[in-house]
């Protein structure tokens, strides 16, 4: 067997890119695991493994990192190399080559979970080529590790990742010094690249599954999460990564299946209830709130906080933000932060707390000049009667507004939990509808308020344009619209166009139309244009996102025609507007899939089965049969 190596390198310069917003707080590497750093966890294992210096690479949060280390007390010596610039975990050694010495030493993430006896990768290392040892998983993570007989690392990058046969490469390796003389001549490289090349020579590192072991990466909030409960389970059957388990900080209590871990230097009611959840980093809970699979780790929160991750405002990284907060007369220390994502039409959104009131801060761009009129459209619909968020604070200078937060409990999240409820709450949104058509028309029309431009004749082509490239040609490979599918939506647009001119949402559907009790209000209605009512009630009836039965959606177009009996043309053309709007809405789940946001292909096949039925309901065969023809080749794609 090897002997113990005496020198160590850990990893703990990387952005955490992944779990922001809490990195904008806490570097990933201090990220607390039952109130003990990542980082300290990773140091006490080395230590104990007898490890005597330690040199950590800094990067981002460099200053937090090494005042935590600067102020620790273990038995290892520590040394930093920071990276102005990120160097990689190959170039992360050059600087500290010296350093390592002739020895061979270990290198090792600082972000990950990990308990296991190093004595199979001593092994491993004395009796292989001695250029390394690597530690494998052969169950969790994304298992892109392939070996041979031999136990030998032959493909770092495996085609058929997950399969029987393929492991997960766990963040701790034992190297030789040997290492350098495969290393890239240039300041940014990889130990793969290195491995690569050391295998051109017929030297090879030695793949590990150490058995007994405990690993996992926590790189997401939910992996996150994952680790915290897991590592709760192991203790209460002692089984290895237990250890990591700390009891004194689990409000839940250890005979418990679920877990509520406390930060010593957080301020959490004794009534607040807590489910899979965490509160660290001097964050204050309300009391009588009840937190679920939520992360806090800063700022004051209060209320029912399902799923938020929370950071203090003031480190979140939005340069609008302390004006906005400055308008509402918030604090930036005290308010929470949790960010709710990127919309596609370049806006940004975060949820406030100031205890257990909140707000929806939003950020826009003016690349679409639609988003500066989301205020103004608001005081008009909200003057027809149109129900609507309030406008708490609107700010053109810095490009950003403050809205009335009404949750998220949409239209949709309601049908898929209570399908039951659906007549009721779609008779209601429908008249709402009717209002926005008929009240929203006449008040913008006095008013003079300014639109985007109508539909007509070059944005309905537009729309087919959109269908055409990212589903046809780019999901399916088609070279181009078949001409006779063609001719029929143009007909479709062309009797669109010639119905009774009103103001439209545009993006009229179950997830732009939130709930508090039986109140309701509608949500991203800052494209609204002149256009056929009959878009919208497509919109909401042959909504992908929600399965509505035929039946319902009879009686609900009635119900629409009961509530606007003036405009019967939104009946009469409905089946034209819904084949109008999924070929729209189809156009764009294929954009959005080409720029990352893959969530929205689980959306196509509805939306394909919804064109179908309308295509035979306005009596289009070559569009039905182009329906029918991309149904099957995507329930292919799924698997089905």
């Amino acid at each position: 067997m090897t002997a113990s190596p005496k020198k160590a390198l850990v990893l703990a310069a990387g952005l955490g890119t992944r779990l922001r917003p809490l990195t904008l707080a806490c570097p990933k590497p201090l990220m607390p695991l039952w109130n003990v750093p990542l980082l300290e966890h990773i140091l006490r294992m080395l230590e104990a493994w007898g490890v005597e210096e330690i040199a950590v690479n800094l990067h981002w949060q460099p200053e937090k990192i090494r005042a935590y280390l600067e102020a620790r007390r273990g038995k290892a010596r520590l040394r930093f190399s920071y990276e102005p610039e990120i160097l990689g975990t190959g170039g992360a050694l050059r600087p500290l080559q010296d350093f390592l010495g002739d020895a061979p030493f270990w290198v090792v993430n600082a972000d990950i979970a990990a308990a296991l006896d190093p004595r199979p990768l001593l092994d491993a290392f004395a009796a292989g080529d001695g250029l390394a040892a690597a530690w494998l998983e052969p169950r969790k993570g994304p298992r892109t590790v392939e070996t041979d007989r031999r136990g030998r690392i032959t493909c770092y990058r495996s085609p058929t990742a997950g399969v029987p046969g393929t492991f997960t490469f766990c963040g701790l390796q034992l190297v030789s010094p040997r290492i350098f003389e495969f290393l890239p001549d240039r300041p940014f490289s990889t130990l793969v690249e290195a491995y690569s090349q050391a295998m051109l020579k017929n030297r090879f590192v030695d793949g590990v599954a150490v058995p007994a072991s405990y690993w996992d990466d926590a790189g997401t909030v939910e992996a996150y999460l994952r680790i915290h409960g897991d590592v709760k389970r192991l203790a209460k059957s002692d089984k290895t990564g237990g250890g990591l388990y700390d009891a004194r900080a689990d409000r839940c209590g250890k005979g418990d299946a679920h877990f509520f871990c406390v930060g010593v230097d957080a301020s959490v009611g004794a009534d607040v209830k807590g489910r899979d959840s965490i509160v660290f980093g001097g964050a204050r809970v309300e009391p009588g709130s009840e937190l679920r699979q939520a992360v806090v780790a800063g700022g004051s929160v209060g209320g029912k906080l399902d799923g938020a991750v929370c950071v203090a405002a003031a480190v979140a990284d939005d340069d609008a933000l302390p004006a906005a907060l400055a308008a509402l007369g918030w604090d930036r220390e005290r308010t929470g932060a949790a960010f709710l994502g990127v919309r596609g039409s370049n806006r940004s959104f975060w949820r406030l707390y100031r205890g257990e009131l909140s707000v929806i801060y939003i950020r826009y761009s003016l690349e679409r000049p639609e988003n500066a009129r989301y205020s103004g459209h608001a005081a008009v619909l909200a003057a027809a009667g149109v129900p609507v968020p309030a406008v708490l604070t609107d700010l053109p200078a810095e490009r950003c507004l403050v809205l009335e937060d009404w949750g998220d409990d949409s239209l949709q999240r309601r049908m898929a939990s209570r399908p039951g409820k659906a007549v009721t709450w779609y008779r209601a949104v429908v008249g709402a509808l009717a209002r926005l058509h008929r009240e929203g028309t006449r008040r913008v029309l006095e008013t003079g308020t300014l639109l985007e431009p109508p539909f007509d004749a070059a944005l309905y082509a537009w729309e087919h344009r959109l269908f055409e490239k990212h589903l046809l040609v780019d999901r399916y490979g088609y070279e181009a619209l078949p001409e006779p599918v063609a001719q029929e939506l143009s007909a479709v647009a062309e009797r669109l166009r010639g119905a009774r001119q009103v103001v439209v949402h545009r993006d009229f559907q179950s997830s732009n139309i939130l709930f508090r009790g039986n109140r309701f209000v509608l949500i991203d209605f800052q494209g609204m244009r002149l256009g056929a009512a009959a878009y919208d009630l497509a919109s909401l009836l042959y909504d992908p996102y929600v399965k509505i039965c035929p039946d319902l959606r009879t009686r609900l177009v009635a119900e629409y025609g009961a509530c606007h009996p003036e405009h019967p043309e939104a009946a009469e053309l409905f089946c034209e507007g819904a084949v109008q709007r999924l070929i729209q809405a189809l156009g764009a789940y294929g954009r959005l899939a080409s720029v990352g946001q893959m969530e929205f292909t689980r959306h196509v096949l509805p939306a394909l089965e919804n064109l179908l039925d309308a295509a035979d309901a306005c009596g289009l065969e070559a569009l039905g049969a182009l329906a029918e023809e991309l149904i099957a080749r995507e329930q292919i794609r799924c698997g089905g």
